[in-house]
């Protein structure tokens, strides 16, 4: 299949949006669903309670609360191993789904031929925000960067919903580790890219 090289919107054509960015942020858009799916069900398996044919505590809530009530499932963790990935895995998606979420809820600004700025929570008429104003700046390399650290969060969550089930074992959790302190690397360095946009690898 031939990608075009230009989408067909005026408006993503504008923003700077090419067909391969796109397509980038497609990726990240279905490796957050099912990392935030994943979360959830890791959730049930840590909290050991029956869900079937009840409301969880999960339902309806946002990643962010997911991540935090993974965070505190983790610090009573007793599986040797599992705590500390855990506690790994909330710290780097917190990060990456600040960017995620600055992509998907924000409205873009065309910056130059390499940067669109997705912005969110932008006080638009002088409004007050509940959360404060946040942006992602989006080249084919941070896309890519962030695509890689969702792969790096699902593959974790993963093994950590696996490992929730009592007759699982966690096993060797060195790689998976490695793997998501690169994707807290990547989150810290991409939430924060305002500072940096002038840094030659960009």
């Amino acid at each position: 299949m031939t990608i075009q090289s230009k989408p067909r919107n005026t408006l993503l054509r504008s923003a700077g949006l090419t067909a391969k960015k796109l397509c980038s942020i497609g990726a990240v858009a279905i490796l957050a669903s099912h990392t935030e799916h994943y979360a959830e069900r890791a959730i049930w398996e840590l909290d050991g309670q029956p869900v079937k044919g009840l409301r969880p505590r999960t339902d309806a809530k946002p990643i962010a609360e997911l991540i935090n009530m993974l965070g505190e499932l983790g610090q009573s963790s007793t599986k040797p191993g599992l705590g500390a990935l855990i506690e790994q895995w909330a710290k780097s998606a917190k990060l990456c789904f600040s960017c995620r979420n600055s992509i998907m809820h924000g409205t873009t600004a065309y910056m130059d031929q390499e940067f669109t700025v997705f912005a969110r929570n932008l006080p638009t008429a002088g409004v007050v925000r509940k959360r404060d104003p946040s942006d992602f700046y989006a080249s084919q390399h941070t896309l890519d960067l962030l695509e890689e650290a969702f792969e790096y969060l699902l593959n974790g969550i993963h093994l950590i919903w696996l490992a929730g089930q009592a007759s699982v074992p966690l096993g060797d959790a060195e790689e998976p580790l490695a793997h998501l302190r690169r994707a807290w690397s990547i989150g810290a360095e991409l939430d924060n890219l305002a500072a940096a946009v002038t840094h030659e690898k960009y």
